[in-house]
């Protein structure tokens, strides 16, 4: 959503969010200092879900391995500063060095060294693939990263925006386990002459698909938390409430198709 934090928050509440995943940018960016950020979402009364989002991290050798190491240190001190118990993380699209074993083990090093960081603070830690990305650009490969670091605290994280589009839909989150799946952000798309845009389930064209893979959440347990994410250009320029009645239409919309399904209502929330 556009807007000063201050508005984007009472938007949300407005809707009746009352979880919510944060950007570091929506904090370090306030006007007052992050400080006045933080107070602003502990006194607001919302459940801070997750913070997105670390990029970069894994597979780097060196200088450039160790500040990154020091920047996921900073994210993880804003995780606990506004009680977000949970980071996200998108596979690098950051090419390492070696020879493709060692950089294998690299990639698993890497991200068992960041859920180790994050277990003093009380933090998960959610890895999600990423577009382009050589390390893991498809959920069955960032859940095979996830599984060689092997790290009670890290667990992997799907976008059905990316899911459904590029990333083999259905029969991918098939060759998955899910044991370790943490958080699903549901959007959906609609095809653009050069790509896609970014949309909330039930404006899009993979509703059916969407719908089928949260009754397969449900029937293999999934407990974990989901989020409503439509970022897109036009989001950016309409005024924050708008967005929010999207996106609480949005969460009707799935709820009265879902009604049969043990799907938690509480724990749907917006980004």
């Amino acid at each position: 959503m556009a807007g000063p934090l201050e508005v984007r928050l009472q938007a949300a509440i407005d809707n009746g969010f009352r979880q919510l995943v944060f950007s570091a940018a929506d904090l370090v960016n306030h006007p007052r200092g992050v400080d006045e950020a933080v107070a602003l979402v502990r006194n607001s009364g919302v459940k801070v879900l997750a913070l997105r989002q670390l990029q970069d991290f894994e597979g780097l050798s060196g200088a450039l391995h160790q500040y990154k190491v020091n920047i996921a240190k900073g994210l993880l001190d804003l995780c606990r500063a506004i009680g977000a118990p949970m980071l996200l993380v998108t596979a690098s699209t950051v090419a390492g060095e070696g020879e493709e074993d060692e950089a294998d083990e690299r990639v698993a090093r890497d991200l068992a060294k960041l859920a180790t960081l994050a277990v003093p603070k009380g933090i998960d830690i959610a890895y999600q693939a990423q577009a382009g990305s050589r390390i893991a650009a498809d959920v069955v490969s960032a859940e095979a990263r996830v599984d060689a670091a092997d790290r009670a605290n890290l667990g992997l994280a799907i976008d059905t925006g990316h899911l459904f589009t590029g990333d083999g839909g259905i029969e991918a989150f098939e060759r998955c386990y899910a044991d370790r799946l943490f958080m699903v952000g549901l959007s959906d798309t609609m095809a653009l002459a050069d790509g896609y845009v970014r949309v909330f389930p039930g404006q899009g064209t993979n509703a059916e698909n969407l719908l089928d893979l949260i009754r397969r959440l449900r029937s293999i347990g999934f407990h974990g938390g989901f989020c409503l994410d439509a970022v897109n250009a036009d989001h950016a320029q309409l005024p924050a409430r708008l967005v929010a009645e999207q996106a609480r239409d949005s969460l009707h919309w799935l709820l009265q198709r879902l009604r049969h399904v043990d799907l938690p209502r509480r724990r749907v929330v917006g980004r």
